[in-house]
């Protein structure tokens, strides 16, 4: 049972100490009163510091911080914890502001899915309560299991992802405004650190070395407590080795049957179920994207290859040496992760040609094909150029669309052939476009 006084304590230091500062995301949070909000996303993605960015909204509209209970999970003081103690912290916080039961109070819960048979409550004080009630999580699974079960109806959930190119410009005060010579070369200038550090909130201002040892701490914390303890994994040497390949392999095709016989050659016993069962999880836990061939043919999405993104293409450069990766494909995974903020997962796929020829992505709206995007980091070579040209005037022919993409890395260029058009357009100007 948890400790009255220390959950007091824990609530009154929270009122007492100053809102962190944070960087203003850029999507829409807003959500009805009545409905549970719930964020979720990969560890170290900024939901805590979302959550604060929440909190200094209602602030600014006048609501007192003493109508805000803010409790983290993941503190140590509170564990171990099971359902009966969330009524313990609610019972505390209305001894200590009674006045705010009557009045209404904003509930703001951080990695709530650590805790066993959380809904119960979440739902017992939504339906009863004068409450607005935000959670955030880690795990798609273990949250979306109980939202679509006991929290049928009563929640809006947001994914939030590191930061996007926007939010990292935001972040490092740079105007978004290329109108200027002067204003474009800060602008390529910080592209150009991205995408080699990434967008993990942490490490968007710290040194290389500094960066480098806090990627990998977070790529051991997901291993440990996303992946291992969380759906208690034995084989520690096969996740390990299994999420190492992944990131060797980012923005590339991905066969689970060619993975299992790699591993069995590497001496790791495993099934391919066991395999499927691991890549869930890593799904799951926002570590990487899997996206299939688009087709109208179940079948022929299950027996194509998939092609796997991971979250940030920042844990590429921290965790793979520099000659097992290159920087198209690093620049595959930040257009994919920008779709990613767009679209659903089941609303991206990469698409190939009746000639065989493979179009990194397309994207739907509403079932409909919406467009076509190709990545190309550089379109100097002739070869390359007339290679991604023509595979995409064939996809905009044959799925009947008059406009496509080709982002590159700082090429600008509009083709066109007959009622069709190409753009061909750097990476950074394409993602503040659409930021």
């Amino acid at each position: 049972m948890v400790d009255t006084i220390l959950i007091k304590e824990i609530i009154s230091d929270f009122h007492q100490r100053e809102i962190p500062a944070y960087t203003r995301r850029m999507f829409d949070l807003s959500s009805p009163k009545n409905k549970i909000r719930c964020l979720m996303g990969i560890r170290r993605s900024g939901k805590t510091f979302t959550f604060y960015q929440l909190i200094d909204d209602l602030l600014k509209q006048g609501v007192e911080k003493e109508r805000i209970l803010f409790i983290n999970f993941e503190d140590e003081r509170l564990l171990p914890l099971d359902v009966s103690d969330f009524s313990t912290i609610l019972n505390a916080y209305y001894e200590m502001y009674p006045a705010f039961k009557e009045k209404g109070t904003f509930l703001f819960f951080d990695e709530i899915q650590n805790i066993a048979h959380w809904e119960r409550f979440v739902r017992r004080i939504h339906d009863t309560e004068n409450v607005q009630i935000n959670i955030t999580g880690s795990s798609s699974r273990l949250l979306s299991k109980e939202i679509a079960t006991s929290l049928r109806g009563r929640t809006l959930s947001f994914e939030i992802f590191p930061f996007s190119f926007a939010e990292y410009l935001r972040f490092k005060n740079i105007p978004a405004d290329p109108s200027s010579s002067r204003g474009r070369s800060h602008i390529v200038n910080a592209f150009e650190t991205y995408l080699f550090k990434g967008g993990f909130p942490e490490v968007a201002d710290c040194a290389e070395e500094f960066r480098l040892k806090i990627l990998q701490d977070y790529f051991s914390m997901i291993l440990y407590k996303d992946l291992i303890e969380r759906y208690e994994i034995r084989n520690h040497s096969l996740i390990k080795y299994l999420l190492k390949s992944l990131l060797s392999n980012n923005a590339n095709p991905f066969s689970v049957h060619k993975f299992y016989r790699d591993s069995k050659s590497q001496g790791y016993k495993c099934s391919k179920d066991t395999l499927h069962s691991y890549l869930s999880y890593l799904e799951d836990a926002y570590c990487f994207s899997l996206v299939s061939i688009f087709s109208d043919s179940l079948r022929k999405r299950q027996v194509n290859y998939r092609k796997i993104y991971v979250v940030d293409h920042g844990l590429v450069t921290a965790l793979i040496s520099a000659r097992s990766y290159n920087t198209g494909r690093l620049l595959e995974t930040m257009v994919y992760n920008q779709l990613r903020r767009e679209f659903h997962g089941d609303e991206i796929y990469y698409y190939r040609t009746s000639t065989g020829k493979e179009i990194d992505f397309v994207t739907l709206k509403q079932g409909a094909v919406h467009e076509l995007i190709q990545v190309s980091e550089q379109l100097t070579d002739p070869a390359t150029r007339k290679r991604e040209v023509d595979s995409l005037w064939l996809a905009m022919e044959e799925l009947g669309l008059s406009e496509a993409t080709i982002i590159t890395r700082n090429q600008r260029d509009i083709l066109t052939k007959g009622n069709r058009t190409i753009h061909v357009i750097p990476f950074w100007i394409w993602t503040l476009e659409n930021a």
